[in-house]
């Protein structure tokens, strides 16, 4: 006995809209609680990025209700298509929290090497160069040259 399974399939355009909408959105309404000039280009930029969300997301909608729009191409949106974006960005989240507590070149040390073996990198010579390359460069060039403070 066959049964049949209902399912919605929605096109991811409407998702990625809606959020880039959001995103503008809430950074439009923080851009308007720094000075007016300095907000200028913020506003401008989120502003286009609004209006290209908001078509995103109609014709993310008429690829969802029209099959004949379509392409192969098209991904619709399910758990195997969001899987790794979303483990980075539980890293990168991990990442950030640690940054606030054992600061930015000891959670840099931990992040570093560990994106690496996430994406498959398992070269240990290459992943502690990197490693080290990158957090002695952060260090002369920010620390040293600019004398930018990190947390």
């Amino acid at each position: 006995m066959k049964t049949s399974v209902n399912k919605c399939e929605i096109n991811i355009d409407v998702f990625l809209g809606i959020f880039l909408s959001i995103f503008s959105l809430v950074f439009l309404h923080e851009s308007s609680k720094i000075h007016p000039e300095a907000a200028r280009f913020p506003k401008l930029i989120l502003s286009i990025s609004l209006i290209f969300s908001i078509f995103l997301t109609i014709y993310g909608m008429r690829k969802t209700l029209n099959t004949k729009l379509k392409l192969k191409s098209d991904t619709l949106l399910n758990f195997e298509v969001i899987q790794m974006p979303l483990a980075v960005f539980v890293i990168i989240a991990v990442y950030i929290l640690l940054i606030k507590h054992i600061g930015f070149f000891v959670s840099t040390i931990l992040f570093v090497p560990a994106l690496m073996v996430f994406y498959g990198v398992r070269n240990i010579h290459l992943i502690l160069l990197t490693d080290v390359l990158l957090n002695l460069f952060v260090y002369v060039f920010f620390v040293k040259i600019l004398n930018v403070i990190f947390p």
